[in-house]
């Protein structure tokens, strides 16, 4: 049985501390909006702004959604054999894949990171997923990069990139995993 109500803790906790410093900044960036720009140009881009949010809505929504069967769906046991410390370099190679195939923004990509962490990926191998996706998207790279700068601009720059978030995940398993244990000791 799962027990749901310790499982969404993680989830809440983290979106509290950034839901409150983001109504923070929208805050103080809306009363700088209303006393510099008036009051025509307040309510402007607030309606842009309800457009936009009307427009990510459903694309936030498809993510969590996504996002919250994996978690059903992927057992802890599968997720700390491939992913988890033991995991060893197969995990990075497996995180790198995993990263670079994820499609969509960061609704569908940080989501999903949490809850390979939540589930027992180790932190090796969300750095490397996370920098997998953000250098090497496959979707982006296809749908955005080859017809914006060419085919071999493209080619070029994804196998220069392809070895950082290997590199990223093996400077924290390897440097940065060290000092934090021997800090705890």
């Amino acid at each position: 049985m799962i027990n749901s109500k310790n499982k969404s803790k993680n989830y809440i906790n983290f979106f509290d501390t950034s839901f409150v410093v983001l109504i923070f900044i929208t805050l103080i960036s809306g009363i700088a909006v209303y006393f510099i720009k008036g009051i025509d140009i307040f309510f402007f881009s607030l309606g842009e702004d309800l457009n936009l949010l009307l427009k990510i809505l459903p694309i936030l929504g498809g993510g969590i959604l996504l996002v919250g069967s994996m978690h059903i769906l992927l057992p802890s046991k599968f997720i700390v054999k491939w992913l988890g410390k033991e995991s060893g370099f197969k995990g990075l190679l497996i995180a790198t894949l995993v990263g670079g195939i994820t499609p969509g923004g960061p609704m569908v990509s940080f989501p999903l990171l949490i809850s390979l962490k939540s589930k027992g990926a180790d932190i090796g191998s969300l750095i490397t997923f996370i920098t997998a996706w953000t250098t090497i998207s496959f979707t982006r790279t296809i749908a955005w990069e080859i017809p914006l700068m060419g085919t071999d601009f493209t080619v070029i720059r994804f196998l220069s990139s392809l070895i950082l978030p290997i590199i990223a995940g093996v400077l924290y398993r390897k440097v940065f995993n060290n000092y934090l244990d021997s800090e705890n000791n």
